[in-house]
């Protein structure tokens, strides 16, 4: 075909007018092809075309089928507020600009193998069916803010460089499956459920709304290395979420309603607890990281060692230790309920210290206020939980019971050994020591040893305390093995 053939003249159809069948197959547009406003009747064929400039459909409406299979788009595309009634094929087309489809309507949408270098437009679009993504790329963002899907249930497989689904809307169960860097679903509303399939993303969940059984995790377990990473559940319903292989090391957790109900499955991991001597590790929430890092009254070196890495955006810190001890709370009974020892033990670990953390900020405010009352109260729970973090870890580890238990024993020999005995006794440092295990432990009593008032009271304490001490020992062995 002649070039000039192949060519849009411009007086042959002209901004808003009104075209029954139009057939630009394979056409060859060099200069702005301006569609604008222009109402297609019938069938409208662009397959093939090719746009050097600008496409403009801003406003168009197409009452038939419209085909832009394999068209190529060099220029922006605009098909703003256009109306398509039919069918709509953008199968196998390359925007190497901009797509805009800014509060398009669309009956169904075929966009299977579409590629846009650009960014890709679909803000208050909405969709009575589809769209079909299959193979689809986006290198740049796809734009679906305040979006509404009527009957769509399947949305991919298809790569973005990231997705913003803010505002939207899913009348149906869907399913999502995207390979991203990020999808964002701040007040996305899935009123029958979503289930998202999201290799490779930071997926922020801020007050979504899940009206049905969801899903978050990705399709490829094994592939580790493009697990999600949720960033935020804040405000969500997490009663009918379950998330699976799926990163939670910086997920804000405070505030997300019904978490004790939320599921956990596969090997879904949470941040670990900065290393410190002589303390074991374990899982912690990243609210907890947040607050503790940027407690302004925490020691410097404690600052330093839970200072949150650098990340993607700021997140604000929790407001109090007792909004963490609840997120706490909530993990530890879903894990119990879900036979997981493992995962309840460290949770309850986690709210006992956010318990001592608070009772002790507490006790500074009270001071600061000169309620000395309610100051005494605090400072003495908190002197409680500290004892009993200090001596077994709040039951959970064996090692600090069984030291604390040495400690007491080798302490109340040398007692018994210096002021415990009559003058006459003759008791050495070591029979002391058998001596201060048969009473701390006992069970393992023998003859009667004469003590002077000094030792009887050393001997009272040693019996209170070591009974204590190997119960708290017995209680993280049980906890341990029960693991």
């Amino acid at each position: 075909m002649p070039s000039e053939d192949r060519r849009f003249v411009s007086d042959v159809v002209r901004a808003g007018d009104t075209i029954p069948d139009a057939d630009f197959r394979e056409r060859v547009f060099e200069g702005q092809a301006d569609f604008s406003g222009c109402v297609f009747t019938g069938t409208a064929d662009f397959a093939g075309a090719v746009f050097h400039d600008k496409a403009d459909f801003a406003g168009a409406v197409f009452h038939g089928r419209a085909d832009f299979a394999g068209a190529v788009f060099h220029g922006k595309a605009d098909f703003a507020g256009a109306v398509f009634e039919g069918r709509v094929f953008f199968t196998g087309a390359r925007f190497a600009a901009d797509a805009d489809f800014y509060q398009a309507t669309v009956a169904f949408a075929n966009l299977r193998g579409v590629r846009v270098e650009g960014t890709a437009h679909f803000n208050g679009a909405a969709f009575a069916d589809g769209p079909l993504l299959e193979d689809a790329v986006v290198e740049g963002r796809l734009m679906l803010h305040r979006a509404t899907f009527e009957n769509a249930s399947v949305l991919g497989p298809f790569t973005a460089g990231s997705v913003d689904l803010t505002h939207a809307s899913f009348h149906r169960r869907v399913r999502i499956d995207v390979r991203t860097g990020e999808v964002n679903c701040e007040r996305t509303r899935y009123l029958s459920g979503v289930r998202l399939l999201a290799h490779g993303a930071r997926v922020h969940f801020t007050d979504a709304e899940l009206g049905g059984a969801s899903f978050i995790g990705t399709q490829d377990p094994d592939d580790r290395d493009h697990w999600p990473e949720i960033m935020s559940l804040t405000g969500t319903d997490a009663g009918v979420l379950t998330v699976s292989y799926a990163r939670l090391w910086r997920c804000r957790l405070a505030g997300v309603h019904n978490l004790d109900r939320m599921r956990i499955e596969g090997y879904s991991t949470f941040d670990i607890a900065p290393p410190r001597v002589f303390t074991a590790r374990r899982s912690i929430v990243w609210d907890e990281h947040l607050l503790r890092g940027t407690w302004a009254s925490a020691p410097r070196l404690g600052r330093r060692r839970w200072e949150p890495p650098a990340g993607p955006a700021p997140v604000a810190a929790p407001e109090s230790a007792a909004e963490v001890e609840q997120v706490y709370r909530a993990l530890r009974r879903g894990c119990v309920e879900a036979k997981d020892e493992i995962g309840a033990g460290d949770f309850y670990y986690g709210e006992m210290e956010m318990r001592r953390l608070g009772q002790f900020l507490l006790a500074r405010s009270r001071r600061r206020d000169r309620w000395w009352p309610g100051w005494l109260a605090a400072r003495g729970e908190h002197l409680l939980l500290w004892l009993y973090w200090m001596v077994s870890g709040y039951g959970l580890r064996a090692s600090r019971a069984f030291a604390a238990m040495g400690v007491v024993i080798a302490l109340a020999a040398a007692a018994f050994a210096v002021w415990g005995y009559p003058p006459d006794a003759q008791m050495t440092y070591s029979d002391s020591v058998r001596f201060s295990l048969r009473a701390a432990t006992s069970l393992l009593r023998g003859p009667e040893q004469d003590l002077t008032p000094a030792g009887e009271w050393t001997e009272l304490v040693l019996r209170f305390t070591g009974p204590v001490l190997f119960g708290l020992a017995l209680l993280a062995v049980r906890g341990r093995v029960r693991r």
